[in-house]
């Protein structure tokens, strides 16, 4: 028997989320039984980036795996300086902390391939080689702010044209900002010239998350689709114009800030228009996802 119980209590945030750049207060309690010699206590935060892949192959060994590893953060914090290589009596003591978090850390992540994760581990050793581990993991989100960026707070306006070999030219304009948060509401406006009123059924919005994973021996592409807004009502007119509207969930933002990271984070904006005897019409536009409200 080391410890009895060991409580540790993190100041965080909304949601039990904690932001890059900031510094991480708390508090241990360690309840100890009975009389005994510690010889050390040690506080240390860790965060691990982590992926792993495999690939069919036409020649021997027919499956390459793709893998790696890295800690992103190793810091240690030293709070335990009075019980440290000393006799303690039975009780609870308690112990304040602090530490801060690196503003290029990437954001906690999981997918089916990878993972971003960080914990707090306290390791307490006793006499006898008696040891114990407290692990308590939380959530890092990396703290993106776009609003000092003029050129994210400008809309843009993209067009999307169709020629028809019979029915002329179908044209839409989209129009959209390049910038905007996770909990953000987004307005869309559409202008779209229908010269021969070729059959819509509606236009779908999703935001991707596309992922880029890198290790050393190769690199994988995925994506997620994360959202989705539809507008289904056309009246099929030469002309016609009309607003879309969408709630973006709770999602890792760009990963902007991380320098060379194993996990890339980017999103882009699919606008979809779907004909009812034709091929879809697609565009791509990338943008940001941030996790302060970008005042538009």
């Amino acid at each position: 028997m080391v410890w009895e119980n060991c409580n540790v209590t993190l100041n965080s945030g909304e949601g039990g989320i904690l932001y890059t750049g900031e510094i991480v207060t708390g508090s241990v309690i360690i309840e100890f039984k009975k009389e005994q010699k510690i010889e050390y206590v040690e506080f240390k935060v860790i965060g691990i980036t982590k992926a792993r892949w495999s690939r069919v192959m036409p020649t021997v060994p027919y499956l390459r795996i793709y893998s790696g590893k890295c800690k992103v953060l190793d810091t240690t914090v030293n709070i335990f300086s009075e019980i440290n290589g000393k006799k303690i009596q039975p009780g609870m003591k308690n112990f304040q902390f602090h530490f801060n978090l690196p503003s290029d850390l990437p954001s906690t992540f999981k997918s089916s391939i990878a993972k971003v994760y960080y914990y707090i581990r306290i390791k307490c050793k006793g006499s006898f080689n008696r040891n114990k581990i407290k692990i308590v993991p939380f959530v890092v989100m990396s703290s993106v702010d776009l609003n000092h960026r003029d050129d994210i707070k400008v809309p843009m306006i993209f067009e999307m044209s169709k020629a028809f070999t019979s029915s002329g030219t179908f044209l839409m304009y989209f129009k959209t900002y390049r910038g905007f948060a996770s909990k953000q509401r987004l307005t869309f406006e559409i202008d779209i010239l229908n010269e021969k009123k070729v059959k819509i059924s509606k236009i779908v919005v999703t935001l991707i998350q596309k992922l880029e994973y890198t290790v050393s021996t190769g690199y994988a592409n995925a994506e997620k689709k994360i959202c989705k807004t539809e507008h289904n009502a056309l009246w099929n007119n030469i002309k016609e114009s009309a607003r879309i509207y969408m709630d973006v969930p709770q999602t890792a933002p760009s990963s902007i800030n991380v320098v060379n990271p194993m996990i890339d984070i980017s999103y882009v904006l699919r606008v979809e228009v779907i004909f009812k005897f034709h091929f879809t019409l697609l565009k791509d536009i990338p943008v940001t996802i941030a996790t302060v409200p970008v005042l538009h």
